[in-house]
């Protein structure tokens, strides 16, 4: 998570910046500003999470910044800094919106603790984000279900639908026969496989297909749509959605183009002509004219579990995620007995898509078919909670191996990054996170491998930059340090003479032909 320091005094301004540094949260310093001014127009730019401003700034303090920017911006969260003189300001910034104080001087333990507290919270809001935005996605999904099916819907519902899916191509899919003999399935199998069958297809959209929308209508009838002008891209997905649905699980999917989609009104004429289309296919499940309404809070719960396992790996919180998937484990086992399996199986789906969005891992087909007919073979609570803690810690293994393979080549990334940008303002967190490795895991291993921390190594690099820029230009000192990421002349030329014995001065008579 990115924080904007704005702060008049440079010297102050730097402390603030290495004791964010320090800090366990994973906070960067994406920029920084002098006075309130300076400051709105890198908040529109940047977008931060976090500001951390003082009051008493000329120009605009921080108050009326505070004023301005927070209604513009209202998921951007402020910090301000204030003395004892400044209290009744302080107070007037947590009524505009702050949702922290520190005084003046803080110390190093009171910015980790307001990092920590704005940590949690900006976690916490993003997470309940994530969860109305996949909300209001199931609101819409159920609203177009009711559509195809003729039922009454909210005219504000139809008039969303209406302009994002006019111009749009329906194409049923239904699965032929749920009970193939060659795979001897049984009737109480029936919900799971159609979990998995909808859970497969929405992966192949995702990863290969021109976008759209797929939607379970009823019992082994799925809706599809796509644009309009897909062509080739809706050839190989419908392709790719029967030959792996076949492969995976034995079953047979029939697709049925219905057309172009005039109107909201005409969704259901074209659902049901593709149906009699179809008539003579053998499916599952027969009409029974209500909608299907469990597995669409299902894969609600497995958009959410994927989203906040992929945003820990992000941040390259590793025991958090392990601690979630368990927590969500425990969660899940406590439910229904008769669901509980669909609910296993979408832990097991969030995760496979995690593990190949994230994680680079390809889908493996025969891996996947053992383990759903594992769970097809689950009796009771207890083996089902034994299959989903052996999921989690499937996963698990897969996210060791890939920070192994990325810690094999971390640190010579590192140093590249940290070669093109020596001079900027550079954090081990934000080092880390391009590597995607934990911070606390990437500074050994970085002092392990070049023999040195990461702060001194940055030190070294500058200072090489500078000797060069000295001995082959004509650039002042104040220049040379600004050029190698020290706003201070006077902290760089005490850091300089630390480094080579010689003050800048002193070593451009030396050194210059």
């Amino acid at each position: 998570m990115r924080i904007l320091l704005v702060e008049d005094e440079p010297l102050f301004r730097k402390g603030l910046a290495k004791m964010i540094a320090g800090a366990e949260a994973s906070w960067d310093v994406c920029g920084e500003a002098e006075n309130g001014l300076a400051a709105e127009r890198l908040i529109a730019e940047l977008q931060p999470d976090l500001v951390v401003t003082d009051i008493r700034m000329p120009v605009m303090d921080g108050l009326e910044l505070l004023r301005r920017t927070k209604p513009a911006f209202p998921d951007i969260e402020f910090i301000v800094i204030t003395g004892f003189q400044d209290f009744h300001y302080a107070q007037a910034a947590l009524r505009s919106g702050a949702l922290d104080l520190l005084v003046k001087p803080c110390s190093k333990q009171d910015m980790h603790e307001a990092l920590a507290k704005a940590d949690a919270y900006v976690q916490k809001k993003q997470t309940a984000a994530r969860k109305e935005a996949i909300e209001r996605q199931l609101l819409q999904e159920n609203a177009l279900r009711t559509v195809f099916l003729r039922f009454p819907y909210r005219p504000e519902a139809a008039a969303l639908l209406e302009r994002e899916l006019r111009g749009s191509k329906l194409i049923v899919l239904h699965v032929a026969d749920f009970l193939p003999a060659d795979r001897g399935y049984a009737k109480r199998d029936v919900p799971l496989l159609q979990f998995a069958v909808l859970n497969i297809m929405g992966e192949l959209l995702d990863a290969q297909g021109p976008g759209g929308t797929l939607l379970l209508i009823e019992a082994g009838r799925f809706a599809l749509l796509l644009p309009a002008d897909a062509g080739a891209e809706e050839q190989r997905l419908l392709g790719a959605v029967c030959s792996t649905v076949r492969q995976l699980l034995g079953l047979t999917v029939v697709p049925h183009v219905a057309g172009l989609v005039r109107s909201l009104g005409g969704l259901a004429d074209l659902y049901e002509a593709a149906l009699a289309e179809s008539a003579q296919s053998r499916v599952a499940a027969d009409r029974d004219g209500k909608p299907e309404a469990a597995l669409p809070v299902n894969r609600v719960r497995q958009r959410l579990i994927g989203a906040q396992a992929a945003a820990l790996i992000m941040a390259g919180q590793s025991e958090a995620l392990r601690q979630y998937l368990d927590g969500m484990t425990k969660e899940m086992s406590a439910m229904d007995a008769e669901t509980l399996p669909i609910e296993a199986l979408s832990l097991s789906f969030a995760l496979q898509d995690v593990a190949r969005k994230q994680l680079e891992r390809e889908s493996d087909a025969r891996s996947l078919t053992e383990r759903i007919s594992k769970l097809n073979e689950c009796r009771g609570r207890d083996e089902v909670r034994a299959w989903m803690k052996a999921e989690t810690e499937r996963f698990m293994r897969h996210y060791d191996e890939w920070q192994n393979r990325y810690s094999a080549s971390a640190v010579s990334r590192a140093v590249r990054y940290i070669e093109e940008r020596y001079a900027e303002q550079l954090s081990l967190q934000q080092l880390a996170s391009h590597v995607h490795l934990n911070a606390a895991y990437f500074s050994h291993l970085f002092k392990k491998e070049t023999g040195r921390s990461f702060v001194n190594f940055l030190i070294d690099v500058r200072m090489a930059k500078a000797k060069q820029l000295l001995s082959n230009t004509d650039l002042s000192v104040t220049e040379v340090s600004g050029m190698v990421g020290y706003d201070l002349p006077n902290y760089f030329a005490k850091l300089f003479k630390m480094n080579t014995g010689l003050s800048p001065k002193e070593y451009r008579k030396q050194n210059t032909i």
